[in-house]
């Protein structure tokens, strides 16, 4: 009988424990979320880019997000180091109407 206590024990423990613990969904997309009319201080403010679970995209004229390394929480601002880095390019690829690097997404 006390061989079967500790692993029931055990069991109600895992199963009890997993009931308190909920999985964080995380990205490394950063959808751009500022003004429609996307002037350079818009597009190369980190405050203007959220985390989100999928990269809605598509490849067209406007500046619509980027990738970066580091996963964040959805909801989230990119990591400013890796946003920083990537600031120019997003300027430059709404200027071009183009993407200037495969981080960065487009829309219409």
């Amino acid at each position: 009988m006390k061989k079967l206590i500790i692993p029931v024990i055990a069991i109600i423990l895992a199963f009890g424990s997993s009931a308190f613990t909920a999985k964080k969904s995380t990205s490394n997309f950063f959808k751009y979320i500022g003004p429609a009319a996307r002037t350079s201080g818009d597009v190369q403010s980190i405050t203007n880019y959220q985390a989100q679970t999928l990269d809605p995209c598509a490849d067209v004229e406007n500046v619509c997000g980027v990738t970066l390394p580091t996963a964040k929480t959805v909801g989230q601002n990119p990591a400013s180091t890796e946003f920083n880095a990537e600031k120019s390019n997003l300027w430059t690829s709404q200027q071009n109407h183009s993407p200037a690097d495969d981080a960065i997404g487009m829309e219409p």
